[in-house]
C-alpha cells in the first residue's frame, strides 16, 4: 500500500518538474517567466512607430538666382546689342531730294581722259524711283600713248572734245541690301538709271549748237546716315560729234566713274509707319 502511494506521488510530481525545467531552457520555446501580453503589446509599438525617411541627397545642380532688375543703363546696352532678324531701312526717299555733287573720269579712252565735276539734283516720287537732273564739266587732257602714237607711228588721232552736258535721267532703284566691311554692316542702295540731254562739244558752234545725247548707267549708294550716303556711279553717255582733224561726224562714247555724296532733304526719314 505504501509502495503504490509512493508510485502516485512520483506520477504527480514529474510534470511539474518538466514545466520548471522547460522554464529554465530557453531552447525549448516556452517563457512562463514574463507577462503573457508582453510580445502583442511590443509588436503593436513598433507597428505605431513610422519608419524613419532617408536624408535627402545633396543636389549636384546650383540652383539658379532670381534675376535682379536692370539698371535703365544696362536696359539699353541690352537692347541694343539685340540683332533684328530683318532689319529696316536706313532711310526712305519717297517725297525727299537728293542732292550729289560728283567728281568724274573717264575710263573708256586711252588717248585723252576727261576729268571734271557734276552736280545730280532728283526728286523721289517713290522710294525706288525718281526723276533726276545732272550737270557736268569737263576737260580733256592727253596721255603719253598720244605722243608715242604721233612720233613713232606717225598716227592721226580723231578725237572729240567735250565740254559741258546737261542730262535728264529716270532712276529706278530695284535693290536694297547690306554687306560686311571692316566688321561693320554696311546698307547699300543699287540703281540703274537712263534718260536724254545735249553734249556741247569744241566743234557745236560751228555746227550749229550741242548735240543730243543719250544716257546709260548703275550706281551704289553706301548709307552712312539717315540724310546722308556715299554716291558711285557709272556712266555711259552718247552722242554724234564731228571729231577734230576730221570732216565726218561719228558716233562718242563717254564712260565716266562718277564718285561723291548725296544729301536728302529734309534729312530725316518720314513714313516708318508705313514699313
Amino acid at each position: 500500500m505504501k509502495r503504490l502511494q509512493a508510485i502516485l506521488l512520483a506520477l504527480c510530481l514529474a510534470p511539474v518538474s518538466a514545466l520548471a525545467q522547460n522554464q529554465q531552457d530557453p531552447g525549448l520555446g516556452l517563457d512562463l517567466s514574463g507577462d503573457p501580453n508582453k510580445p502583442q503589446e511590443e509588436t503593436e509599438t513598433n507597428a505605431e512607430t513610422p519608419a524613419e525617411e532617408p536624408p535627402p541627397l545633396p543636389s549636384t545642380v546650383a540652383e539658379t538666382p532670381p534675376d535682379e532688375p536692370l539698371s535703365p543703363a544696362e536696359r539699353d546696352v541690352t537692347l541694343d546689342d539685340r540683332v533684328k532678324s530683318v532689319q529696316r531701312k536706313v532711310y526712305l526717299k519717297k517725297n525727299r531730294f537728293e542732292l550729289a555733287p560728283f567728281i568724274t573720269l573717264s575710263v573708256n579712252d586711252p588717248y585723252y581722259t576727261k576729268v571734271g565735276a557734276a552736280v545730280r539734283g532728283a526728286y523721289y516720287l517713290a522710294d525706288t524711283l525718281a526723276l533726276a537732273g545732272r550737270v557736268s564739266v569737263m576737260q580733256v587732257l592727253p596721255e603719253d600713248d598720244v605722243r608715242i602714237a604721233k612720233s613713232t607711228f606717225a598716227s592721226r588721232i580723231f578725237y572729240s572734245v567735250p565740254q559741258w552736258s546737261a542730262m535728264g535721267d529716270v532712276e529706278w532703284s530695284p535693290l536694297y541690301g547690306k554687306v560686311a566691311f571692316l566688321n561693320s554692316i554696311l546698307h547699300f542702295d543699287a540703281y540703274l538709271l537712263g534718260g536724254m540731254g545735249v553734249v556741247n562739244t569744241q566743234v557745236s558752234k560751228d555746227r550749229g549748237g550741242p548735240s543730243l545725247a543719250a544716257d546709260l548707267g548703275l550706281g551704289l549708294r553706301f548709307v552712312a546716315r539717315d540724310f546722308l550716303a556715299v554716291n558711285v556711279a557709272v556712266i555711259n553717255t552718247s552722242y554724234v560729234d564731228q571729231p577734230l582733224n576730221s570732216s565726218k561726224g561719228a558716233t562718242q562714247n563717254i564712260m565716266t566713274l562718277n564718285a561723291g555724296i548725296s544729301v536728302f532733304f529734309p534729312l530725316k526719314s518720314t513714313g516708318r509707319e508705313s514699313e
